[in-house]
């Protein structure tokens, strides 16, 4: 019987928000133009290989010395960059 009542009492009230803190709401810009540029360390590492094999500083054997290491690397340098106006 308690419960009941309680519940009905429970129903009458109105729910919290979840958020407590007030959400406003931010101008927004255009954008005009993104530039996302992706350089792979592997991909540079096997370039500095590939040159420095056809100027004759190294050996046919370094490429494929590095071309393994260098596909099982995934590490990067991203740039991002978003002009809004």
């Amino acid at each position: 019987m308690i419960e009941r009542t309680y519940r009905k009492a429970m129903a009458r009230t109105p729910l919290s928000p979840e958020s407590t803190i007030p959400s406003y709401r931010l101008p927004q810009t255009d954008i005009l133009s993104i530039l996302s540029v992706v350089l792979r360390f592997g991909s540079a590492l096997t370039a500095a290989a590939a040159v420095a094999v056809f100027q004759g500083a190294a050996s046919p054997e370094v490429l494929l010395m590095v071309a393994p290491a260098a596909l099982a690397d995934r590490s990067a340098v991203v740039l991002t960059r978003i002009r809004r106006s």
